[in-house]
């Protein structure tokens, strides 16, 4: 039966945890949308574009910090009501600590079974879209070449600029510098041209200019006049073969059944495996960060000192965990010994929490405690001040 302690809980949590992660998520997101700027700036596109982009990247972002997120929200929620002597009013009326946690262990089953949706199909789908959006714009030859008045370079020494783009399509004043040669270096010069696409290929199709061939060194050049010349733009189109998919944009069963055939797999097979544990082992450190947040603050506390303690004590527990969720992992394409070590530490500290939670009280060497009680203090001095 739900009650309304279970809705004020439930709320005040899920409330901060969705706040949080909005946060961190927003913070993080434009950080990331900074570096593909030059989708606007160099390729022509849009600002819808931009964003429908980059914004392919959240579901990523928020599969990353959806675990410190809930951790911190879960943390926040016990500190104030415990400060606000809720859990201490609770437990007095006869509300055990378990009753109390129900809604809280509701949320963290939530979380962690949308972290498992994400981590499974959401997110990679989301990265295969980005990545294809990322190869189409940067592929989009009339969008890259086609902005009149920049000087675009599509490859080493290839140097193009128009001086203008009609609405059918039609360039007008087209320059383009084709250094690849060391050798020889050609300018084209044509009145006009359009980009055309056919079976054999892309082609720039210029008309009324000229071509000027030089050697550097020397101070001659062949200019040869034309009426209409086609000019090969296939080696630019990186587009034509569609993007090369990394593990991470995989979906689960192709993770499962790779193809032995396919060069990423050859490069790197152990790169399919870390990808495989990294998300199967994700809602238990989701389930693991709860249990430390729980562990140090469910419990009635009467002082500011006590709770200061307490939260500060989490800290090597959130380090640690955090470390292992992220380096650990990344070892297993390695060391795939490091299998059941993946799964076996946020099991350890679920478990680790149950008991606290249970009665077992764990000790805290003296010089760790003296440590942790003189930054809680520090921290309460610092608040009340």
């Amino acid at each position: 039966m739900i009650t309304r302690l279970d809705r004020y809980v439930f709320r005040s949590a899920g409330f901060a945890f969705a706040g949080t992660l909005v946060v961190l998520t927003g913070m993080i997101w434009v950080t990331q949308a900074l570096r593909q700027l030059d989708i606007m700036t160099t390729q022509g596109q849009t600002i819808l574009a931009f964003v429908y982009i980059t914004s392919l990247a959240m579901p990523a972002l928020v599969l990353a910090l959806a675990p410190a997120a809930l951790f911190m929200a879960v943390a926040h929620t016990l500190f104030r009501m415990n400060g606000d002597s809720e859990i201490v009013v609770a437990s007095a009326s006869g509300i055990s600590t378990r009753r109390f946690l129900r809604p809280l262990i509701v949320l963290a089953l939530l979380v962690a079974g949308a972290c498992a949706a994400l981590s499974l199909e959401l997110v990679p789908a989301a990265l295969r879209q980005f990545r294809t959006e990322i190869t189409r714009v940067r592929g989009d030859l009339v969008g890259f070449i086609a902005q009149p008045g920049r000087f675009t370079t599509i490859a080493d020494g290839m140097v193009f600029n128009v001086r203008e783009r009609n609405a059918s399509g039609v360039l007008g004043g087209i320059f383009i510098n084709d250094a690849r040669n060391r050798e020889e270096v050609s300018t084209y010069l044509a009145d006009r041209g359009q980009i055309v696409d056919t079976k054999e290929g892309t082609f720039l199709i210029l008309e009324d200019g000229a071509i000027h061939r030089r050697t550097p060194g020397k101070p001659d050049s062949n200019v040869v006049e034309f009426q209409r010349y086609a000019f090969d733009l296939s080696p630019f189109n990186s587009s034509q073969d569609g993007p090369t998919l990394r593990a991470p944009e995989r979906t689960f069963a192709e993770l499962l059944n790779p193809d032995t055939e396919d060069p990423a797999y050859k490069k790197d097979p152990g790169r399919y495996a870390e990808e495989i544990h990294r998300r199967l082992s994700l809602p238990l450190y989701v389930l693991a960060f709860f249990g430390i947040a729980v562990a140090a603050l469910a419990e009635p506390r009467t002082t500011r000192e006590s709770r200061g303690l307490a939260l500060a004590a989490t800290i090597p527990y959130v380090v640690g965990l955090q470390v292992a969720s992220f380096g650990l992992i990344n070892q297993v394409r390695r060391v795939p010994e490091l299998i059941p070590v993946v799964y076996l530490i946020p099991l350890v500290v679920i478990l680790g929490s149950v008991a606290i939670l249970a009665g077992y009280k764990v000790k805290t060497p003296p010089s760790v405690s003296r440590f942790f009680d003189k930054l809680a203090q520090r921290v309460v001095r610092e608040t009340v001040n």
